[in-house]
């Protein structure tokens, strides 16, 4: 009897628990398929690329999305609900841009051709509560070209970004959302940027991302409109050593 009860408590202490297996945490990015002159999209081959691999211990899904504007937004509202992420990267394709541009402020503005409209009748803008200025500084300390951008342009890469803050805050999830414009491929431009380069880019972002506390998340909306002088002559050393600064002692 005595054998018996020591053989059930080894059993016990020993023999793992499958039912409560560990859930790794989820990060969504999601590129758009081909349009107009673009046969190649990159943001899809990143994110299409990333799909299934971890960081730490979060797991990528990736999505790619159509250059519509009511479907994209669909199809990412789903995966919200499915999969829910803790952070969420859209990546779009800027055909001229020379650089990785991460964008801060998504604005209420939809054009298709010369028709523009509101995209909702909430607030003008919508932040982006994503470390961008940090991200941009490790990038260009991992060797990236990158810069912090204010516009997003107009199109189903404003929309998204717009669309998907806009639903976070309705719905009071705690969710980090943004979006990272990223430059043609080489192939594409001469001015463009290699695949695997994007793609070790976008990790770059994905771990800061992740990284970043929530208190420096929160106050950094309010810190970037205060301390920018110039969008376009940004001076991004000066500006995240003195925000690093005031994160610190909180």
């Amino acid at each position: 009897m005595k054998k018996f009860i020591a053989i059930f408590i080894v059993t016990i202490f020993y023999i793992p628990n499958f039912s409560i297996a560990e859930k790794n945490d989820i990060v969504l990015i999601t590129g758009f398929e081909t349009f107009g002159k673009w046969n190649i999209n990159p943001s899809q081959i990143v994110a299409e690329s990333l799909n299934n691999s971890y960081i730490g211990n979060a797991k990528i899904i990736s999505l790619t999305l159509p250059v519509d504007f009511n479907k994209s937004f669909i199809k990412i509202k789903n995966a919200i609900r499915k999969y829910k992420p803790i952070l969420i990267i859209n990546l779009g394709l800027n055909g001229r841009a020379y650089t990785i541009h991460v964008e801060k402020i998504a604005i209420n503005l939809m054009c298709n051709r010369w028709k523009c409209s509101r995209i909702s009748n909430e607030k003008f803008i919508q932040i982006s509560p994503l470390p961008s200025l940090k991200i941009v500084w490790e990038l260009r300390k991992n060797g990236y070209k990158a810069r912090l951008s204010f516009f997003a342009g107009t199109y189903v890469c404003n929309y998204i970004f717009y669309k998907t803050l806009e639903y976070i805050n309705e719905n009071k999830l705690s969710i980090k959302a943004g979006f990272i414009h990223l430059p043609p491929l080489k192939s594409q431009k001469k001015y463009g940027m290699k695949l695997n380069d994007m793609i070790n880019a976008i990790k770059i972002a994905i771990k800061v991302g992740l990284e970043e506390s929530s208190y420096c998340i929160k106050h950094l909306n309010h810190f970037l409109i205060f301390y920018y002088e110039d969008a376009f002559n940004f001076d991004y050393k000066h500006t995240y050593f003195k925000f690093n600064s005031y994160c610190k002692w909180r």
